[in-house]
């Protein structure tokens, strides 16, 4: 019984699994006839899938993850790339395989894509009737909603205004959005991203309402967009020994520019003029 027992432990062993860390493509699978791999990124003997297909380092199914330099040259074949996605697409169709902007609600007819309201909502509402705030159910808590998707910092000092605001806070909001016919939503007392960020495309609420007024320069597939500012030079000579310092530990040079924004999207007043900060705070000037 003991001899059997210890065979099939060395068995399992042997064939065990190594675990490899997390956004690692699978290994050892079989190309779909449908996809052309560039000659560049060789197959192994079975027309699979393995290291040596996308890895330039030698013998690195040999090296512990912990010691093998990522920031080598030849970690990835054709390599370094800027994005990791740009490795993927050497195989993959960007076109294809690009994000969906959730964001996207209407089709070209301006009809409402009603499935893409379940990436947030439980339900997709119905937009002729009227709601409160109770009446949604979300998929996840208000302040973790957009943490699905993006970054937890999104944005300089994202993370300072995800706090709950003080009574004279909360009742400039409150005057101003029944003064301008906005709407600034806040989770009880708390702000988060949504206080500030329209998350519907323009046109999927009534503009003429406060829930549906919304700032949009231009169309969400062209985004958010800046221009070059004569205060960058102000900027880098600010910065300039905290970034030499970050370089310094990092091991990486940080390239950080100040620019202006030009156009907006998904925001519900103007940030760039200082209307929606003005909002909640008061500057002594």
């Amino acid at each position: 019984m003991r001899i059997l027992f210890l065979c099939l432990l060395v068995s399992a062993v042997s064939h065990a699994e190594v675990k490899l860390p997390p956004l690692h493509h699978v290994v050892d699978v079989d190309v779909p006839d449908s996809m052309a791999i560039p000659e560049k990124f060789p197959l192994n003997k079975k027309g699979q899938i393995d290291c040596k297909t996308c890895h330039g380092v030698k013998d690195i199914e040999e090296i512990p993850f912990d010691e093998i330099d990522r920031d080598a040259n030849d970690f990835f074949k054709q390599g370094p790339y800027p994005k990791l996605t740009d490795l993927c697409y050497q195989c993959h169709d960007r076109e294809v395989n690009k994000r969906e902007n959730i964001h996207q609600l209407l089709d070209d007819k301006g009809e409402l894509k009603k499935q893409k309201c379940k990436f947030c909502h439980v339900e997709t509402p119905d937009l002729d009737k009227e709601y409160v705030r109770e009446d949604f159910e979300f998929r996840l808590p208000p302040q973790k909603l957009c943490l699905g998707c993006h970054l937890k910092t999104p944005h300089l000092n994202a993370n300072n205004h995800l706090l709950e605001v003080d009574d004279d806070m909360l009742e400039r909001i409150k005057k101003y959005e029944l003064e301008h016919q906005v709407h600034l939503p806040l989770n009880g007392k708390s702000i988060t991203c949504i206080s500030c960020h329209a998350v519907h495309e323009k046109g999927v609420l009534d503009i003429h309402k406060a829930e549906g007024k919304q700032v949009q320069d231009r169309s969400l597939e062209q985004g958010i967009g800046y221009e070059k500012h004569a205060w960058n030079s102000v900027v880098q000579e600010d910065k300039k020994s905290r970034l030499e310092t970050l370089a310094e530990h990092s091991g990486k040079e940080i390239d950080l520019s100040y620019q202006r924004i030009r156009y907006e999207v998904l925001l519900r007043l103007p940030a760039k003029d200082g209307t929606l900060c003005l909002v909640c705070h008061k500057f002594d000037l």
